[in-house]
């Protein structure tokens, strides 16, 4: 698969399109109101791509009470006068102009689009920014949760289900089809499963696999100077893959694992160091400690993704370091 970079303009449509539609839902949580509030903030060209979907949405809504239209209905209804056929020939002609509303939108705002694929495969991308995340359902029943600061590239799912996450991590819930595999390549690696859950991270050329439920194989692309090789998991596991310099399968509390999906962040007795990369992920303001310093402790916590200033309480008050300066960018942190 092969993408061409997306402009800035196409990166902040496809993010008020997400946004939009999620207030639309009405399912906003606190912290889904803070990251959007944070969003907007963050540049003036994002509220102006939120303001223009809304004014979007207006047109279409006057759209429906253009005079021409309202003569139409008028002369349906006096041709369909039964009031029950009526009400599902209205309900379906609603359910058909969302549908191709909705496809206007996310086409047009660039959420997903179609990439070039050498074989001719109709390709399209999904992308998350910095502190999002974002859940939607494939043409195959499947459905995916894509972490913060993360691309994914899907095939058209309809003859293959071929995937590739070219960066950051995604929760995979798979519809099952043992005719049609569902493959996950992240780099030079591939997971393949049937019917099952898992997750994929991909971070430069570590990958790192978690299986929560089902089965999966993770194999290796052959080399011209060594055979490829795989790895048959098991519920409970998790794969790690630093280049080529061998892979540990070993086992994990899966809920631990998979906490980001709930936007939580739980700690146990993890080193201090992964602790504070993985909140840095989630958020513009980074944990800094003077010289990179950072104290060999591990740490106890269940954290919001994003909430660095709860983190870096519980680092003081744990009496591990504290605060030396603080700006928009990055809380630095003296050991004590």
């Amino acid at each position: 698969m092969t993408s061409s970079p997306r402009s800035d303009r196409e990166v902040r449509r496809a993010a008020a399109v997400h946004w939009f539609n999620h207030h639309r839902a009405g399912d906003m949580t606190p912290d889904d109101e803070r990251l959007f509030a944070q969003w907007l903030s963050q540049a003036p060209e994002n509220r102006d791509a939120y303001e223009e979907m809304e004014r979007d949405w207006a047109i279409l809504g006057a759209v429906a009470e253009d005079p021409e239209i309202l003569a139409a209905r008028e002369a349906d209804r006096r041709v369909f006068d039964n009031p029950r056929r009526m009400r599902r020939i209205a309900a379906v002609a609603a359910a058909a102009l969302l549908a191709m509303t909705s496809a206007w939108m996310v086409v047009d705002s660039g959420l997903v689009r179609g990439v070039a694929e050498p074989a001719g495969v109709e390709v399209a991308a999904y992308r998350t920014n910095l502190g999002q995340r974002m859940t939607f359902s494939l043409a195959d029943g499947s459905e995916v949760t894509l972490d913060t600061d993360s691309e994914l590239l899907t095939s058209d799912m309809r003859e293959t289900r071929n995937l590739e996450l070219v960066r950051g991590r995604a929760f995979f819930r798979v519809a099952e089809d043992p005719a049609r595999p569902f493959i996950v390549r992240a780099g030079d690696k591939t997971v393949r499963a049937i019917g099952t859950a898992f997750e994929v991270s991909k971070e430069g050329a570590a990958v790192t696999v978690t299986l929560v439920e089902g089965a999966v194989r993770v194999a290796e692309d052959d080399g011209l100077l060594r055979p490829g090789h795989h790895v048959d998991m098991q519920p409970g596991g998790q794969l790690s893959a630093l280049g080529t310099r061998g892979w540990v399968v070993e086992p994990v509390d899966v809920e631990q694992q998979t906490s980001w999906l709930n936007g939580q962040l739980v700690f146990l007795g993890d080193p201090l160091a992964e602790a504070v990369a993985e909140m840095n992920r989630y958020s513009e303001q980074k944990i800094v400690f003077l010289d990179g310093r950072i104290p060999e402790r591990n740490i106890v916590g269940v954290f919001r993704t994003g909430d660095v200033d709860s983190f870096v309480r519980a680092i003081e008050l744990n009496g591990i370091a504290e605060i030396v300066s603080r700006g928009e960018k990055k809380i630095e942190l003296s050991v004590q």
